[in-house]
């Protein structure tokens, strides 16, 4: 076990450092957006499907069935305190439709045994974990992230998803939940190789949400990501105390050209879901689009 005494340290400088950075960053925001390094506020995003089918990108637009997502997290936070609790200390449907619609696609993988299941760039304590134990039988089930110790360890995978430490073919299922639009550089266009290379005939991923703008372009906020390096071509918003380095956002032709062309090229089925109805979960709802990744059987 660790130093209680140490871990607090950690924790309060963290927290210092945390507050610092908050009340700096709408200045800093302002004072680059002057200096031309980016254009203050967040970007335009994209809701509309149509510049993805324009673009010759596969789109299934999906609803959600409201009582029946109500029904589902109702059902998990009766059955578990964890899950209560994010209730909690996040609004609720922030994650809701994301963890609902990746559990339905991914349901009859995770309901055998012998699959093997990773969540890329998770969280020590996900709460799509404890989903998982109420409601799945997969029992090879992982978390990766690039703070986890580099390699496999117990159920903890380190490193890059862009070079993951895993066999070829030996992965049935893996989700992304917030987690892909922070991929820097070439990681995006790398983990999609690497779905190619891991993934088993039949498997599947799930990325949600797939964030596309009215143009390609990168969030970032200044007081934790002053040194991206945005895309070529792709510019840079300013959101300040956002709490987040960096965020992609493709436009219909930058998800064409890194992760749709690659991922033909890499043996994947890939297709665009586009959640028609989401905002009548709720109009914080931000998960308007989605994308699956199959290996064909």
């Amino acid at each position: 076990m660790g130093n209680p005494s140490m871990e607090l340290l950690t924790r309060l400088k963290k927290s210092v450092r945390h507050r610092a950075s908050y009340k700096i960053s709408e200045p800093l925001s302002k004072l680059l957006s002057v200096t031309g390094f980016g254009q203050y506020g967040p970007g335009p995003k994209l809701t509309d499907p149509e510049p993805v089918r324009r673009a010759n990108i596969p789109v299934e637009d999906a609803r959600f069935e409201l009582e029946d997502v109500r029904r589902f997290w109702e059902d998990l936070s009766s059955r578990s305190e964890r899950i209560r609790q994010c209730c909690q200390q996040q609004p609720i449907w922030e994650k809701v439709p994301q963890y609902y619609f990746t559990w339905k696609q991914l349901q009859h993988l995770l309901s055998r045994e012998e699959s093997v299941f990773v969540d890329i760039a998770s969280t020590q304590d996900s709460p799509y974990f404890e989903l998982l134990r109420l409601l799945a039988r997969a029992r090879h089930r992982y978390r990766q992230d690039l703070i986890f110790e580099p390699g496999v360890h117990g159920d903890r995978i380190g490193g890059s998803a862009a070079a993951l430490p895993l066999e070829d073919r030996s992965v049935d299922a893996m989700t992304l939940h917030c987690s892909f639009e922070h991929f820097e550089g070439e990681a995006d266009t790398g983990f999609i190789r690497e779905v190619g290379r891991v993934l088993r005939p039949g498997g599947r991923v799930c990325i949600v949400p797939l964030y596309l703008g009215q143009y390609a372009f990168t969030m970032c906020d200044p007081a934790w990501g002053y040194d991206i390096r945005p895309d070529a071509g792709s510019r840079v918003h300013l959101f300040p105390r956002w709490g987040e380095r960096h965020g992609r956002f493709y436009s219909a032709d930058t998800l064409r050209e890194r992760v749709f062309s690659p991922a033909l090229a890499a043996g994947l089925s890939p297709k665009v879901v586009h959640f028609s109805n989401v905002l009548e979960l709720s109009p914080s709802c931000y998960t308007h689009f989605g994308l699956i990744l199959d290996k064909p059987a």
